[in-house]
């Protein structure tokens, strides 16, 4: 065996060990028949809440991604963090890649989903579930494991604040339509900033 089949096997090795420690084959599929049997059983459905502008109609939709969320963010936790920071450095990069599957996936069933419903209402899930999952990476740099909140706090705060009427504010992005390209952007931007803070929060070791 020459070096580059060894540094190959190593890899492989090292890929295996992480995706182990993180519980991804057991967590991850939960995760995904989670989200999108959610997505299937909630359609097009709103409710009236109490909120402190009136009683908007808000989409039960906009709750799907929280089980998404806390699966992705106990698959984060299982790790090791005293042999990941001493010897692996390529795990950063393989938790990276596993969140932006993840946020692939969520979008992939939005978008399979609303075909099937025939609505643009799972499509709008999937770009939440990215905006959102951003915003618990962001948080997780500070935080650690109790950043799974932060998106919980986000709903709580558009359900009570967030629409002027039935009409939602700009700055909710979640409560946007799926075609509003600021809620796009924003979704985006704010995904890329929490995989940047991942690199940090992914080498803490407490």
């Amino acid at each position: 065996m020459d070096q580059a089949d060894a540094r190959v096997l190593s890899g492989e090795v090292v890929v295996r060990w992480w995706f182990k420690a993180r519980r991804g084959h057991a967590l991850l599929p939960l995760a995904m028949v989670l989200f999108a049997g959610g997505l299937y059983a909630v359609q097009d459905t709103s409710v009236l809440l109490p909120a402190l502008t009136g009683a908007p109609r808000v989409a039960l939709s906009l709750f799907v991604p929280v089980p998404l969320l806390a699966c992705l963010m106990a698959v984060l936790e299982s790790r090791l963090p005293a042999a990941e920071v001493s010897g692996v450095r390529s795990v950063t990069r393989l938790d990276n890649l596993l969140v932006v599957s993840v946020a692939a996936l969520a979008l992939l069933c939005g978008v399979l989903v609303a075909a099937l419903n025939g609505t643009s209402t799972a499509v709008t899930c999937g770009r939440n579930a990215v905006f959102l999952t951003g915003l618990m990476l962001l948080g997780r740099a500070w935080a650690g494991q109790t950043a799974v909140m932060i998106p919980v706090g986000w709903l709580v705060t558009v359900v009570v604040v967030g629409f002027r009427g039935n009409v939602p504010h700009l700055w909710t992005v979640i409560a946007l339509p799926a075609d509003n390209l600021f809620a796009a952007a924003a979704s985006l931007i704010v995904f890329a900033a929490g995989l940047a803070a991942q690199i940090r929060s992914s080498r803490k070791t407490a």
